[in-house]
């Protein structure tokens, strides 16, 4: 019974999340409800409220549910490029950086107003929730495809990623290409030192 309460809350939680993310994507984070998400749901506004709680607890769930969706295709990036791990993260980066500039929790921070909450997930100290969990999710991802490396390097590696992975986000500079170049080319003697290091 409780295999099936966990399988149908995640479903629902899913659910919010997909409605939350199309309506985005059709209107920016500001013009976004939560009555709206409750209708692209097919729930009461009441059970978005229990399920989330309230519009940043949203935010927080949304930002964390998007990021978890870009890594799995730098997952799947890293699974092709297992040959070499400078390339395979450089080109990774470039993945995630070009996939988020389309994404629409990206375009939301581009709103001037409306989307402090989303932005406070991102960049305020009370975000690092984020920052954590991107660097979880990223430091297994490594660890399956690199298994040599030890379990600090990984944890270095997986944050130092994520943290540029952010910040060009945030306030890019470039293009996703010359960023992740520029990254990799600064990241090249931690990279080196890794690999000497887990030979």
């Amino acid at each position: 019974m409780s295999r099936y309460a966990d399988a149908s809350r995640a479903l629902l939680r899913d659910t919010i999340l997909r409605a939350t993310d199309e309506l985005v994507a059709e209107r920016g984070w500001p013009a976004v409800t939560m009555a709206q998400v409750a209708t692209r749901s097919g729930v009461s506004r009441q059970t978005v409220y229990n399920e989330m709680g309230s519009r940043p607890d949203l935010a927080r769930a949304y930002a964390l549910w998007a990021a978890d969706q870009l890594l799995d295709e730098v997952e799947r990036c890293l699974a092709e490029h297992t040959d070499d791990m400078a390339r395979a993260l450089v080109v990774a980066l470039e993945l995630f950086l070009d996939q988020a500039a389309e994404h629409p929790l990206i375009r939301a921070l581009g709103a001037t107003t409306g989307s402090d909450d989303v932005l406070a997930v991102l960049v305020r100290p009370a975000g690092g929730t984020i920052v954590a969990a991107a660097a979880d999710r990223l430091g297994s991802i490594i660890a399956t495809t690199w298994p040599a490396l030890a379990a600090d390097d990984v944890a270095l590696l997986s944050e130092t990623l994520v943290r540029l992975a952010i910040s060009h986000v945030v306030l890019p500079t470039a293009t996703p290409a010359v960023a992740a170049a520029s990254a990799g080319r600064a990241l090249t003697p931690l990279l080196t030192t890794l690999e000497i290091r887990n030979r």
